[in-house]
This record gives structure tokens, sequence and C-alpha cells, in this order.
């Protein structure tokens, strides 16, 4: 199946687009997708590609916005549009304006390919894409190498590799070790030898990733348990664990709904770890659905990424930049990891198309992509190196506090203690 997201709060919804599609797309006829934005006429006779104009510049971006589960990236969407409009909202890159080609990829195979058979015909790159079956599109890029893309996120990543695919944080098969470097820093070594994980059963390979690098730093698995995206019921679980000591209770593998079940029935049962392991708990709608806030007092949360939600803002300006035109082109839309993504795939894209100048080509834009060694998104994501594509290692540690996310570690920034540790053995 590949390797899953690399950020669980998205990974989670990804595994419940995977299920969904394993039970209902396969069999589906092609749904045609449709833009929601105007293409730019005309294109360059400069050999620069297709897409690009003396005034504008038109990008292709592809999510999963209807099918199965409708409104699956529908952040990633929202996204790239934000970023879009300030960018022109500041007279464009170098001169020319942001036109935005949406293609609807309905969580379904065909679709993805033809959709980005369209875009590569269409445009001068895709960018900020996320599709729970991206790898359907992988054919065609290869058989278009000039064609940049730069999605929000990979889910599968067999084409990570190719020359023409370039992501703001790169993930290979693998984990960073620097969330559980803290958790043993603090509870100690006899915790992490009490270590627990429930892990979506439709991504054993993101089990294979993660506790790996626990592994690698001295952790031992004494209980495990592959769960179904649709569990709620982890009674039998919480007594077993309650039975042999657990302290650490990995969930990194699963959704903001399931965390609160677990939350919820280990305080009935008076079991209180150490630390339960999670990202997916910082959403905004995780404090309204757990209810008593104090049954979050085990949750120690490393995240790769900013406190977008407006925690960081202070010390992370483009939060703000961000936030603002999301409200300006979607009122009332949730931000969400989906659109810090995207936002931080058309930042790569600005960067690389400022480097290869006024009258850029799709070869060269490539150029400048794999050029680009240092970029963290002004702040929203750690140090990553996307043109060696390697991807970073640092994360920061939050914790929930009388209904309040707060950062923990480092008190800006990023730790970047520990290491990314590459699941060798993962097929690709």
């Amino acid at each position: 199946m590949g390797y899953r997201r690399q950020h669980a709060s998205t990974g989670a919804l990804v595994t419940l687009a995977l299920l969904a599609f394993t039970l209902t797309a396969c069999g589906s006829s092609s749904k045609t997708a449709n833009s929601t934005a105007t293409t730019s006429s005309g294109s360059a006779t400069n050999g620069a590609g297709e897409g690009i104009t003396p005034t504008t510049i038109t990008i292709g971006e592809m999510a999963d916005l209807s099918g199965p589960i409708p409104g699956l990236f529908q952040g990633a969407a929202y996204g790239i549009d934000a970023w879009a409009a300030y960018v022109n909202s500041t007279g464009g890159i170098n001169g020319r304006k942001i036109v935005v080609d949406h293609k609807d990829s309905a969580l379904n195979c065909t679709t993805v390919t033809n959709d980005v058979k369209a875009l590569a015909a269409s445009t001068f790159a895709m960018v900020g894409s996320a599709s729970a079956v991206d790898t359907c599109g992988s054919p065609v890029l290869k058989a278009n190498p000039d064609f940049p893309d730069i999605p929000a996120f990979l889910v599968q990543t067999n084409y990570a590799s190719y020359p023409n695919v370039y992501s703001a944080n790169p993930q290979p098969p693998g984990w960073l070790s620097t969330g559980y470097l803290w958790i043993k820093s603090k509870f100690g070594a006899a915790a992490v030898s009490k270590y627990a994980v429930l892990y979506s059963a439709p991504e054993a390979s993101a089990f294979q990733n993660q506790s790996g690098a626990a592994k690698s730093v001295g952790y031992t698995v004494a209980y495990e348990r592959a769960i179904s995206p649709s569990d709620t019921i982890f009674t039998s679980d919480i007594l077993r664990m309650k039975a042999e000591g657990i302290e650490v209770v990995d969930m990194t593998d699963t959704s903001v709904t399931q965390v609160v079940d677990f939350l919820q029935q280990a305080a009935q049962q008076n079991f209180h770890p150490d630390a339960v392991v999670t990202d997916s708990s910082y959403d905004s709608s995780f404090f309204k659905l757990l209810g008593n806030s104090s049954d979050a007092n085990d949750l120690v949360m490393p995240l790769s990424f900013a406190l977008y939600l407006g925690e960081d803002a202070a010390t992370v300006p483009e939060i703000t930049t961000l936030t603002t035109w999301m409200n300006k082109t979607h009122p009332g839309a949730s931000l969400n990891l989906f659109a810090l993504e995207a936002w931080s795939a058309g930042l790569l894209f600005q960067q690389a198309l400022e480097k290869a100048g006024p009258d850029p080509t799709q070869t060269g834009l490539l150029s400048a992509l794999k050029g680009i060694t240092s970029f963290n998104a002004n702040g929203l994501i750690p140090e990553s190196n996307p043109g060696q594509k390697i991807p970073p290692h640092c994360a920061l540690i939050a914790e929930a506090d009388n209904g309040k996310f707060v950062r923990v570690d480092p008190s800006t920034g990023f730790l970047c203690n520990g290491t990314y540790v590459y699941n060798t053995s993962a097929a690709s």
C-alpha cells in the first residue's frame, strides 16, 4: 500500500479514505471533475510549457472533494486558493498573477489519472494537490518528466523520487525519533519499556515506521493491536494495558475521534499512563468532542508543524498571513493541516519560480527546485531539504492544559535532537 502521510492528523483521514476507496471506488466509474477557477488563455511560445502568458501563470491543483468521503481534502484546495490570492495581492510573481485550475479527484483512480493528464497538458505545474489515491497519477508524471508537481503531501510515495516531484516536507518511509526521545527523557527508561501501540489496520506500514523510530531509542513494544478505522471501544485494551503496567500509549496512527474515545474510556477505568502520544489531537474540534478537558491530562503531542490554530502566531507571522487569507477567500472555513501544507507547497513554488527568472520554463523551475536545500515555509514547518528530498527530523512538543493546547518544548521553533529513522524494509 505504500508509506502513509508523515503527519498522523492527515494520515488518520487518509486511512479512512483508503478504506472507503477499497470498499467502493475500485468498481466505480470515472467522475468528471470540474474546475473552480478560470484558467488563463494562451500559452508561451518560448519553450516554457503550457499555462504561462506575459501576465499570468496557471497552476493545477487536484484534491479529493467528492466521492466516498465528501470534502476529504477540501482544506488543500482552500489553502492553495488563499496562497494564490495573497500572492496576487502583492503583484504576483515576477509580474504574473497566479490562476488556479482546480480538479476534483473524487477519491477515484481513473479520475486522478485523467486529472493529471489534463493538468499536464494545460498548466505550468501542479501545486498543492492531495489525493488518497495519488499514485494513480504517477504514470502520467513519469511520462511527462518536465511537468513539475509540488504536492501538498504524498499518500503513497512510489513516485516521490521522480525528478519532477518535489515536496515542501519530503516523506520517505520512516519516522522521526525526536518525540520519543523527549518522552524518554521526561519519564525515564522504565516508562518506555512499558510501551503500547494502537495502530490503524489498513496501514501497518505506519506502525512499522513509528515503532521503528521508537525502538531505535530504546523502546520495547509490550502491547500492540491493529484497530479498524471504525473502532470506538477500547475498554479491553485499557484493562490489559492497566494490568501490564503500560506507561506510554502510542496512538499516532489514529483519528482524533478515536483518541477522544480512548481518553474518555481510560478515565472511566482510572487508567492514567505517563503519556498518550498523538498528533491527531491537535484539532480545533478536539476539546468539544472530549467534553471533560481533564481527560486529556496525559496527552503528549510531538508535532512536525507550528501551532497554526493561533498559539504560535506571535512568533510565526506566517500563521496570521495564512489565517487572514483563508478568511478572505473562504470565510468560515476551518484552518487545518491540509490547508497549511498546500500553502507551504505554494511558498515552495513561489521561491523556485522567483529563482527561475523573469521568463521561466518548466525545466528551469525544476532546476530551481533541485537547488532549494533549506526550506521551512516561513516557520510553519521544520527545516527540510526539498531539493535533495531529505526529510526534517525536528518536532515541537505540545500538551493539553485546561481546554487549551500549549507549547511545552521548545519555547519557540522545533527540537532537533533526534534523527529521521528510515524504514529500509518498506516497499515504495
